[in-house]
């Protein structure tokens, strides 16, 4: 389990701060949609639940561990995969050979299941790859760790269409029962039918007063389908019980109050515009 008790993180003493007292959760055996825009603060909490960076104040603490001690027995049981970044000079062969046994859960039969479907090979030399190849091979590597807790940053930044659906079908797949994993990502799409749970972040406040609340948005998606519906209609449809609306091709996509006890697919989409138009 990850817990955060009241955290504040301002990068210098110039820059406004990036959290003022935020608190989450997030227990194991789920997989977590980390949303919000530009500047609100998701690769810099993965960065402090990874411990390459540490809170002002506050405290992190996964499993009875704080990640800002970088302690052997949470980082074997950790990974985190980030938006950008740099292989080294040998095939993946040899990478495997160094990185894996740092992860006592290290499984190669999940290992080549993820190569073979991403028709990648274990004597690819990880040099001269496109951004789409790297991420084929680290998102590999990243589920195969087996951690329990696998943070990932824009993980389907790079892939291309196939990729994504196979990404999707990876996690389906194999995800253990005891893994919480966190997905930060604008590519909604992406991960949508993936996520047990939804967390939008704020942006920070530039304005000298009380802080406000960090976190717009922090439900499970089973809760959302019980307080909300998502549904398309005509344009000239009456908008009395609507929270949201937009236009679409086929006419508008709107979120209603679910007052039938009907349980609708979650437009994550819609759900995320509606959250930071303060609609929900």
């Amino acid at each position: 389990m990850i817990d955060i008790q009241n955290i504040s993180y301002q990068y210098d003493k110039k820059s406004e701060k990036v959290f003022d007292g935020l608190s989450l959760s997030f227990d194991e055996g789920k997989i977590y949609g980390l949303l919000g825009k530009n500047g609100a603060g998701k690769t810099t909490l993965l960065h402090l639940l990874s411990g390459l960076l540490h809170p002002k104040g506050g405290k992190i603490a996964i499993n009875g561990h704080e990640p800002r001690l970088r302690e052997p027995a949470l980082l074997e049981n950790l990974f985190f995969m980030p938006d950008e970044f740099e292989l080294p000079n040998k095939t993946l062969r040899r990478f495997v050979q160094f990185y894996a046994p740092f992860y006592p859960r290290f499984s190669q039969e999940v290992l080549d299941g993820c190569l073979a479907d991403f028709e990648m090979d274990m004597d690819t030399r990880l040099t001269g790859l496109s951004l789409g190849q790297k991420k084929r091979i680290f998102v590999s590597f990243a589920l195969a760790t087996q951690c329990r807790v696998l943070l990932m940053d824009e993980p389907t930044n790079g892939l291309d269409i196939p990729a994504k659906s196979l990404f999707r079908k990876m996690l389906a797949r194999y995800v253990q029962p005891d893994q919480t994993v966190i997905v930060s990502t604008h590519q909604v799409h992406d991960v949508d039918s993936l996520l047990d749970h939804v967390v939008i972040l704020d942006l920070p406040s530039n304005v000298d007063e009380e802080p406000r609340q960090s976190v717009l948005l922090d439900a499970s998606i089973a809760d959302l389908q019980q307080r909300f519906a998502f549904q398309y209609r005509p344009m000239g449809e009456g908008d009395d019980e609507v929270l949201y609306a937009e236009p679409t091709p086929q006419g508008k996509a709107v979120i209603v109050e679910n007052r039938d006890g009907q349980e609708t697919t979650v437009n994550l989409e819609l759900l995320f515009n509606a959250a930071v138009k303060g609609k929900i």
